[in-house]
């Protein structure tokens, strides 16, 4: 669905030499970025260019809600860790002009090394290399990396997830260096959503999202809100490193439990099971401390205000996620009605 368009954008579109917006968005069926689509159907802008398309690319069709927009929003089926790189090309076709890369592969249900390097690693070589196969493109490129390729206490990545980021985070530096796309890894911080029942807790993410039912270090809506800041800047503005760390919040875990008891009550408390798995604190040593964020800092990038700002995040996010499925639901119930009636 569209939205009527605003007074400026009828303006900059009766004007000819106004620039157009296509946008892609890779692993759009995760929390940030369902948060990052809402978000820009707020905008009609990046900069001073209309955004005129989005196209959402996954590698499963999921339902996600769309709000009503300014522009078109498409969707993609695409396996982009296939052997072969022209499998992501039609990504490509239309030529957009920001891609915002979230699609990635943590340890969440069980180790699977194999899968992690494909998607983590080939993955993002496939978008790179299908985006260097088009003569004269040179698209603006932004990386979810982690703070876990960022451990001032290690010379070296501690583990394979640490090490398919940093590896992913060259390869964007060197193509970037090239010319074949201006592209930039952010380093987010923890972001984590719905914790998965199957969940090993290999991960310090799985660990945390276990201990508020949600999010911590930074909300997916905090996150979006960076991302989209970051598009908002000219490469001039950005590190010339092309590696920046994005800001978050740090807290021990009674702080976590505090503010859920401040925002939902002791009722939900108690329902925190504290218990230790080793599994979860042996990561602990290797997880990055003191990160340096000042560059993000400089530029405006702002991380959650609070402990209780991003437990109150996750109840909107929770229950917005909530009344979107049972519209679905009762969309498809009313159509079988009428298939039956």
């Amino acid at each position: 669905h569209t939205k009527n368009f605003s007074e400026r954008r009828k303006r900059k579109e009766s004007d000819k030499s106004t620039n157009t917006m296509h946008i892609l968005i890779t692993g759009y069926t995760g929390l940030i970025g369902r948060n990052l689509l809402k978000l820009l159907s707020s905008e009609e802008f990046i900069g001073d260019e209309i955004i005129t398309e989005v196209t959402l690319a996954d590698v499963i069709y999921t339902h996600v809600s769309l709000p009503m927009t300014s522009f078109v929003v498409g969707k993609k089926k695409v396996d982009i860790t296939s052997d072969d790189p022209r499998s992501v090309e039609e990504l490509f076709y239309s030529r957009p002009d920001i891609i915002f890369h979230l699609a990635c592969s943590s340890k969440e249900e069980h180790f699977n090394f194999d899968q992690e390097h494909r998607v983590n690693v080939n993955g993002t070589k496939n978008m790179l290399d299908a985006i260097r196969a088009i003569p004269g493109y040179s698209p603006r490129f932004f990386f979810a990396s982690s703070i876990s390729a960022s451990n001032p206490s290690s010379a070296e990545p501690q583990d394979s997830h640490e090490t398919q980021n940093a590896i992913a985070e060259r390869l964007i530096s060197e193509y970037s260096q090239e010319g074949f796309v201006d592209g930039i890894s952010l380093r987010l911080p923890t972001v984590v959503g719905h914790p998965n029942p199957k969940a090993s807790g290999r991960t310090a993410a799985s660990f945390f999202s276990r201990i508020i039912k949600g999010h911590i270090i930074a909300s997916p809506k905090a996150t979006a809100e960076n991302l989209l800041r970051v598009a908002n800047l000219t490469s001039r503005q950005l590190p010339t490193s092309r590696i920046m760390n994005m800001p978050g919040i740090t807290l021990a875990g009674h702080e976590i439990i505090e503010a859920v008891n401040h925002v939902a009550g002791e009722r939900v408390v108690k329902l925190i099971h504290q218990e230790r798995d080793n599994c979860k604190w042996n990561t602990k040593p290797r997880w990055p401390q003191n990160i340096d964020t000042n560059n993000a800092l400089s530029l405006n990038f702002v991380p959650d205000k609070s402990i209780e700002a991003t437990v109150k995040s996750y109840i909107e996010d929770h229950l917005n996620q909530r009344k979107s499925c049972l519209h679905l639901r009762g969309s498809f119930k009313r159509q079988l009605s009428g298939m039956t009636a």
